[in-house]
């Protein structure tokens, strides 16, 4: 399978460093908007270097295109190469606007080409242990999860922009998206939202992001995400209160919670496939297991983008 990246940043990096370690698959060009970069990933890979994604999705020497750019891009890129036929791994979200989700779930549905985003659940074995639990353990009652951060950390700049990444909710998918498999989609969501120095290229320096939603199956969960806020240090906290016990995110690992005390998820060992390996499986086995994958995708997209109309309407949005 011979695979075209859309990106030079990180991402895209790590993208090339999977797929080349992935028998049976073969980069064979690249395509960027940052010549400096683009012209490294390049020569480190032996790559041909294109300025044009559209140029890429249509070569006939290219059967898959990995997509590692910017939110807004996610989309229109995805959409044009299942219209050329090829297979896509999209990093997360699926798209920056519901109506190429949308786009994208119709031509996967009537074509032949798989679509896999980055979320990494499908490979977690902390993700699946808490699934297991989840399945014992629930409904869903409610659940909270906080987080506050001073600044930006590593994340880069261009993420802080609403016309180019979206909301929070939206770029904070990979928050959102364990929630979605875990309790399905979402039937309403509720957003607030505030800007600090916004300015007029949709850039900011502080946001404050409150997304209350309600499943579908039953239940409730809230986020709230700071930053750029005067704090100290970071902080997070998580919390899901099922029907037969609570479960805490605490120092990187889940516990379980009732009142009888507590005592930690178990987890098993990891099998040690990447999700550039678990693409070209899916490629090569024709299965559907994809599918199942990229419609929760979707509708974890979907909280994002209904965030966005809640906070800007000051009221709640039915899905």
């Amino acid at each position: 399978m011979r695979i075209g990246v859309v990106g030079s940043g990180g991402r895209a990096a790590a993208c090339l460093e999977g797929f080349a370690a992935v028998e049976g698959c073969e980069p064979v060009a690249v395509s960027a908007r940052n010549a400096a970069t683009g012209s490294k990933l390049a020569r480190q890979y032996r790559l041909e270097l294109l300025g044009d994604w559209r140029e890429l999705v249509q070569r006939d020497d290219v059967d898959a295109v990995a997509i590692s750019t910017f939110n807004d891009s996610h989309g229109p890129i995805t959409i044009a190469a299942l219209e050329a036929g090829k297979h896509v791994y999209v990093e997360y979200p699926l798209a920056r606007r519901p109506e190429e989700g949308a786009r994208i779930l119709e031509l996967a549905a009537s074509g032949e080409q798989v679509v896999r985003t980055t979320h990494a659940e499908p490979l977690s074995p902390p993700h699946q242990a808490l699934k297991a639990v989840v399945a014992d353990r629930g409904p869903l009652l409610t659940g909270l999860f906080v987080r506050l951060t001073p600044g930006r950390g590593a994340r880069p700049e261009i993420l802080f922009n609403l016309a180019i990444s979206g909301p929070p909710a939206l770029f904070f998918a990979y928050q959102v998206y364990p929630l979605v498999d875990l309790f399905g989609p979402a039937a309403w969501v509720e957003a607030h939202a505030e800007y600090g120095e916004l300015n007029r290229d949709g850039g900011y320096r502080r946001f404050v992001n409150q997304v209350n939603v309600g499943f579908a199956a039953g239940g409730t969960h809230q986020w709230t995400w700071a930053g750029g806020i005067d704090i100290a240090a970071a902080e997070q906290y998580q919390r899901l209160v099922l029907a037969g016990g609570s479960l805490l995110h605490r120092d990187g690992a889940w516990q379980q919670s009732s009142t009888s005390g507590e005592e930690p998820v178990p987890v098993t060992e990891a099998g040690g496939q990447t999700l550039e390996a678990l693409f070209a499986a899916d490629v090569e086995a024709d299965g559907d297991g994809w599918r199942q994958d990229l419609q929760r995708a979707f509708q974890a997209a979907q909280i994002g983008w209904a965030a966005e109309r809640a906070a800007q309407a000051g009221g709640r949005v039915r899905i």
